[in-house]
């Protein structure tokens, strides 16, 4: 991610953290998957999170431990469709608009890169629990990940951050 450096941050995650634990609980959840995160899934997404940096390689990585038939959408007919959303349609345009995402990290605040990523849906599959990792990477090494909260409850507080934001340079939300 070349648009953010790491910063110190509290802790690091380990495959064992409670943290972790929830929030791939909560992630699973989310999609309707009702288990617990596997010992893999634990692991890759603790060394996701605490890497460096993230690459479209290293989502590529992460998204085959969670789905493991599912593909970057970089060739054409590779289009999907989530309930009333459309993501652009599947080609080497994905691939270099993922890239973008990625190298303007920094520029952008955790929910406008998770936004910015679920719009794209970059996978076949997967996009909802690697954007949710891809979100817990940027609040960890922004500092501003509070173990209290889980994602549910930042991504709440964020959005009507961003709405209200929004509006105010918009006017377009009531107050």
């Amino acid at each position: 991610m070349q648009g953010m450096p790491a910063q110190n941050t509290d802790w690091i995650l380990s495959a064992d953290d409670d943290w972790l634990h929830d929030f791939l609980r909560e992630s699973l959840e989310i999609e309707g998957i009702n288990r617990r995160a596997t010992a893999k899934e634990l692991y890759a997404t603790a060394h996701f999170i605490n890497a460096a940096e993230v690459t479209v390689h290293s989502l590529v990585n992460l998204v085959a431990v969670y789905q493991p038939d599912a593909r970057l959408r970089d060739q054409p007919g590779l289009d999907v469709r989530v309930g009333d959303h459309v993501a652009p349609a599947g080609g080497h345009n994905i691939r270099a608009a993922l890239q973008e995402i990625l190298t303007n990290f920094g520029a952008n605040n955790p929910w406008r890169n998770h936004v910015l990523y679920e719009t794209l849906h970059p996978f076949t599959d997967g996009n909802g629990r690697s954007g949710r990792a891809l979100w817990a990477f940027d609040m960890l090494h922004r500092g501003m990940l509070n173990r209290r909260l889980n994602f549910l409850h930042h991504f709440y507080y964020q959005t009507l951050s961003s709405s209200r934001f929004a509006s105010e340079k918009t006017k377009d939300i009531p107050s």
